[in-house]
């Protein structure tokens, strides 16, 4: 299995599903691109046995089963090291393959629960709230991509491969003591601080028609707010951050008084021409219309293999911009697609013996 790396930066991947419906999802459509489809039963002697050939002959193999699954169907990283001595295989579950909890099963919502990120996000006076955003399956593939890239390149250095172990709770614990949370408890400060800091004027405010984020970061920065706002006395509250975080309500207070009188447009060119950092607040489908996202080719069309144009629907782009590899998607496959070419180009297989895998209904 591969997750979203175009075939232009070096991937060329293929993905073993469950055997399942031929029709595709938006879904689907989504994350399938770039890859090639293969159908096999693993549940089968004969479709271990075809993956294990496959193995054989590929650089890396990425799964998320639950921690044993793999080795029970005699596919664990020491069956199939021993086919080929360069595989590197990750795994990404939900708690890692060994420790108490290593059998709990895990989604996003479980694992923003479990880490603390939930207690986190949000207000004081409100619930535990869940990112916006699936983090608990995003973050985790990021580090599982990043830790791929590492042991190829030690790979190119010593010629063996390895086993990679991503935990999803591992990844998000280490997302949110990034910051010194242990530090932040002996000091007394909530777990949920809403938008805002206490430690400074950061935080999102009301306008006339939506909302503005601020962040100072610098006395220079308060000075020319305070300017811009004609309120020379905001600046003798916060001359310099130990004071202005003492003064902070205060201060928040009057700038969002200020920002409430003005249109989020007008706010943000203000704070702009005297540089200070602040943004408008945007829909979640605001991004389809966004210049510069517009500009940087974020969002793409969506193809289905089986239409001739491509449809309404929009997708991210491959987010990372390269000066020679070329990084578009080829569109999704339907399942089972390339199960013969890849079973004949990367595993050797004969024609005989694919045909008789698929009369065994061990092929998709």
């Amino acid at each position: 299995m591969t997750w979203r790396i175009p075939p232009g930066v070096g991937a060329d991947g293929e993905q073993s599903e469950a055997l399942g419906p031929d029709d595709i999802g938006i879904s689907y459509l989504r994350k399938g691109r770039g890859k090639r489809s293969v159908v096999l039963d693993l549940g089968r002697p004969e479709g271990a046995d075809a993956f294990r050939r496959l193995t054989a002959n590929v650089d890396v193999l990425v799964d998320n089963f639950r921690p044993g699954v793999m080795a029970a169907l005699g596919l664990g990283y020491e069956t199939l090291s021993e086919l080929n001595p360069q595989l590197i295989h990750a795994s990404i579950t939900g708690y890692g393959p060994d420790g108490p909890d290593a059998d709990l099963a895990s989604m996003d919502l479980i694992i923003q629960g479990r880490s603390g990120l939930m207690a986190k996000s949000g207000f004081p006076d409100g619930p535990p709230t869940k990112a916006g955003a699936t983090v608990g399956d995003q973050f985790p593939a990021a580090l599982c991509a990043l830790g791929v890239v590492a042991a190829l390149r030690q790979r190119d250095i010593d010629g063996r491969g390895q086993y990679i172990d991503v935990a999803m709770l591992d990844s998000l614990v280490t997302m949110i003591w990034d910051e010194p949370l242990d530090l932040y408890r002996e000091r007394g400060m909530p777990d949920r601080i809403g938008n805002g800091d206490p430690r400074g004027i950061l935080d999102t405010f009301e306008s006339q028609d939506g909302w503005i984020t601020l962040v100072i970061t610098s006395d220079a920065q308060f000075k020319r707010l305070t300017e811009e706002m004609g309120r020379p006395d905001l600046w003798e509250l916060g001359p310099d951050i130990p004071v202005r975080a003492a003064n902070r309500a205060e201060i928040c207070e009057e700038v969002a008084r200020w920002m409430a009188e003005q249109t989020t447009e007008e706010l943000v060119a203000r704070l702009h021409d005297i540089r200070v950092p602040a943004g408008a607040v945007a829909s979640a489908y605001a991004a389809a219309e966004d210049p510069q996202i517009q500009h940087r080719h974020a969002l793409v069309p969506l193809q289905h293999p089986h239409a001739n144009e491509p449809s309404r629907w929009l997708a991210p782009a491959f987010p990372v911009k390269f000066s020679r590899a070329n990084t578009d998607q080829t569109p999704a496959e339907t399942l089972g697609t390339s199960t013969r070419s890849v079973l004949q180009d990367i595993a050797g297989f004969s024609e005989a013996e694919i045909d008789r895998l698929q009369a065994d209904g061990v092929l998709g």
